[in-house]
């Protein structure tokens, strides 16, 4: 019987291997993205990837002359990351078939001591927490956002770190753990907040009619980056805003995009002195149906609307779970082959 250790570390070393064949750290360094993009990879290596409505299972590996794998639509769009992650460690390890349950692979943390009573479960699991979270982009993320490593047992932080690499808050901070950018107090302290408390802070004074979606912190570290969450999620803009000399933000391109703008606050900058100097514009926006897209918010005198000192790009996908069918680029491949 393989031990409990040996399978997690054969599940890393796949991971690490997969990450250095496939050249996905230069990628990312390339990019301006966060998330490693799971279900590309197992196209890459040849899979058929389906997403259909599963009974009382997450997802599922299935071998034979043409690999397939199988992801629920019933579960949000982190939550199809980590399984379709999981089910690349059977495919990438070949493993014997698999069917995977919530309790399989939400319920148990690959690093926490808890053995799996398979031990081909147990690598896949490793695989896919390191696979999605490798330590070097957690690395990227910090030093692009400017966050320090302490900042991350702060469960704002933790939390907005998550969105960005779009794996669940708790997968999250298992793997600072694992990273040791936290220790194990800190994580249970971070697993102990409730996530309406965290959405709350986040939102400050503004009530949503409901708490299902994310709430996304975004500033000018985000400029050009793709945010890819839910049709539901809420965006607070924090931008820096030089209202004293007469330049404001104009967020009418975010109105047209089909965003609805539900909050908008100025803050005064503590760095500045100046009278009427340098304030932060504070704007909370919803999406309202699942698009994608990109908007450029530009700062500027109104009455010199073709001369902006500054520029802000977000680009999105909000369309959240991946739906009923075969992964969509590969179905635009099929159907322009055909």
């Amino acid at each position: 019987m393989v031990d409990n250790r040996t399978a997690i570390l054969t599940g890393v070393k796949a991971a690490h291997e997969l990450h250095r064949d496939l050249g996905i750290r230069e990628q990312i360094e390339r990019s301006e993205e966060w998330r490693i993009d799971v279900f590309s990879v197992i196209s890459r290596l040849g899979a058929t990837l389906m997403f259909q409505p599963l009974d009382k299972l997450l997802g599922a590996y299935l071998p034979g002359k043409e690999n397939g794998i199988l992801i629920t639509t019933q579960r949000p769009l982190r939550i199809q990351r980590f399984t379709a992650a999981h089910e690349l460690g059977h495919l990438y390890l070949q493993h014997e078939p698999s069917l995977d349950d919530e309790d399989l692979l939400l319920r148990r943390s690959p690093f926490s001591g808890r053995a799996m009573v398979d031990r081909q479960e147990r690598e896949a699991n490793a695989f896919a927490a390191t696979f999605l979270v490798p330590s070097w982009l957690v690395a990227i993320l910090l030093k692009q956002q400017g966050w320090s490593a302490a900042s991350l047992s702060n469960p704002l932080f933790a939390y907005q770190a998550s969105l960005r690499l779009g794996t669940s808050f708790s997968a999250t901070c298992y793997s600072f753990e694992r990273h040791r950018i936290i220790d194990r107090e800190q994580r249970a302290r971070l697993l102990s907040v409730k996530p309406q408390e965290i959405k709350r802070a986040a939102l400050s004074d503004y009530e949503p009619s409901d708490w299902r979606g994310d709430v996304w912190l975004l500033t000018d570290r985000d400029e050009g980056v793709l945010i890819e969450g839910g049709h539901n999620d809420l965006f607070v803009v924090r931008l820096r805003e030089d209202s004293g000399a007469g330049y404001l933000w104009n967020f009418e391109e975010l109105k047209a995009a089909g965003f609805a703008l539900v909050a908008d606050d100025r803050d005064e900058d503590a760095a500045s002195e100046k009278i009427g100097g340098i304030l932060t514009r504070r704007v909370t926006a919803q999406s309202q149906d699942r698009r994608r897209g990109e908007v450029t918010l530009r700062e500027r005198r109104p009455w010199m609307p073709q001369s902006p000192i500054r520029e802000f790009h977000l680009r999105y996908d909000l369309r959240g779970p991946e739906r009923a069918g075969m992964w969509e680029p590969d179905l635009r491949r099929l159907l322009r082959a055909a």
